[in-house]
This record gives structure tokens, sequence and C-alpha cells, in this order.
């Protein structure tokens, strides 16, 4: 389940990041380090939430509650 997680939530970013390819051993890197700024964050939420049929909560949509992959996901497997 977490792999299938992981896979979606790596598309998505490889996607929206301009630049850059992102791989798993990437989980714990700071996205903004990584090209992510706020336009480019609220490109990934959209897409996440399109990508996995759901609605991220109003207190996670920071970049800081999702500013790496393994908080991405965490946050993802919560509402999932």
């Amino acid at each position: 389940m977490r792999e299938d997680i992981l896979d979606k939530v790596l598309k998505v970013l490889n996607a929206n990041l301009e630049n850059t390819e992102i791989t798993f051993e990437q989980t714990e890197d700071d996205l903004s380090a990584l090209g992510m700024d706020s336009i480019v964050f609220i490109r990934v939420v959209v897409a996440l939430e399109e990508a996995f049929d759901i609605e991220i909560p109003d207190e996670k949509l920071s970049l800081n509650e999702m500013n790496t992959i393994a908080k991405i996901m965490d946050v993802i497997s919560s509402i999932g």
C-alpha cells in the first residue's frame, strides 16, 4: 500500500517540479530545497487530491506540513 502511495506521489512531484527528478531515496529531503515553492506546492496539492480522490484538510495545507515525501505520504495515509 505505501509503495503504491509512494509511486503516485513521485509521479505527481516529478510532473510538477521543473528541472529535477525526485527518486524514492529522497523521501526525507526538503522539497523546498529541490525547487518546490508556494505555486508548485498548490499545483502538487491539487494533483495529489485528484490522483488519490481525496481532500487534504486545511490544517495540512502548508509547505511546512508537507515539505517531504514522507510527510506527504503520512497525510495521504491518514485520510485514506
